[in-house]
C-alpha cells in the first residue's frame, strides 16, 4: 500500500524507509534464492544474471515494491539496473563512500535507488547513511570528504524485508560490515522510461521475456 505520508517525507528528505516490503515465507524465499545465486554467480551479480532467475524476475513486479515506484513515475516506470551486493564479515572497506547516483537540475527524482535489506542493519553491520535534503543542492562530494562521517548524516536501521527508497541525487553511503555475519542487499533501480538503461549495450536475458506480462514488458 502506498502511504502519502511516506512520500511527503521522501519529497522533503530525498529518502524513505518502508517497512515489510518482503514478509514471511516470501522473504525467506528471496533470502534463499539470494544465497543460491550468489554462490553460483557471485561476486558480481547484475541484471543480466538476475533476470535469468524466476524468483528475481518475479520480484521486479512484486506489488509492494513496484507500487511505490509507480507513485513517483506512474506509467513511465522502468527498471534501469538490478544488482545484488554482499559484504562479508569484518570488512576492510572505508567507513563511508559518499556519492550521488545521478545529478540533474531540479529536485524532482529522475530515478530512485531501492535497497532491499535481507539482514538486520545495525551499527556493526554498517547501515546505509544519507544526508537528508542533499538532493536539493549542488554541493559535490570531494576526495577529502568522501570517506568521512558527516555531522548531518542519518543512518537507516532496517530489518530484513524493509526497503529504502533513495532519490538518486541524494548523498548516500553504505557502511562497513564489522559484524560476524553477511550484509546482504538487493538493488532494484527504477526511473523514467526515457532514461537509458544501465548496461544497455547487452541484450536482456530471454528468460525475463518468456511468457512476460504486459507490465513486465513495459519495465
Amino acid at each position: 500500500m502506498v502511504n502519502d505520508n511516506d512520500w511527503d517525507f521522501f519529497d522533503q528528505n530525498g529518502y524513505v524507509l518502508i517497512k515489510g516490503i518482503l514478509q514471511g515465507d516470501y522473504l525467506k524465499k528471496i533470502q534463499n534464492a539470494y544465497d543460491e545465486i550468489w554462490e553460483k554467480e557471485g561476486p558480481r551479480v547484475n541484471q543480466h544474471k538476475l533476470l535469468k532467475n524466476p524468483t528475481f524476475i518475479e520480484l521486479i513486479e512484486h506489488p509492494p515494491l513496484l507500487d511505490q515506484h509507480r507513485a513517483i513515475f506512474g506509467s513511465q516506470t522502468q527498471l534501469l539496473q538490478y544488482d545484488l551486493l554482499r559484504q562479508d564479515p569484518d570488512s576492510k572497506k572505508p567507513d563511508r563512500g559518499w556519492h550521488r547516483d545521478f545529478s540533474f537540475p531540479g529536485d524532482y527524482p529522475l530515478s530512485v535507488n531501492t535497497i532491499i535489506y535481507l539482514d538486520h542493519m545495525t551499527d556493526e553491520r554498517g547501515p546505509t547513511y544519507v544526508i537528508p535534503g542533499s538532493h536539493r543542492g549542488w554541493r559535490q562530494v570531494t576526495e577529502r570528504t568522501r570517506s568521512k562521517a558527516m555531522p548531518d548524516e542519518v543512518a537507516i536501521y532496517a530489518e530484513p524485508g524493509d526497503a529504502a527508497f533513495i532519490n538518486a541525487a541524494v548523498w548516500h553511503s553504505g557502511g562497513a560490515n564489522q559484524s560476524d555475519g553477511w550484509r546482504r542487499t538487493i538493488y532494484p533501480y527504477y526511473g523514467h522510461w526515457w532514461l537509458k538503461r544501465y548496461e544497455w549495450e547487452h541484450s536482456l536475458p530471454w528468460q525475463c521475456l518468456k511468457n512476460a506480462s504486459e507490465q513486465r514488458l513495459r519495465l
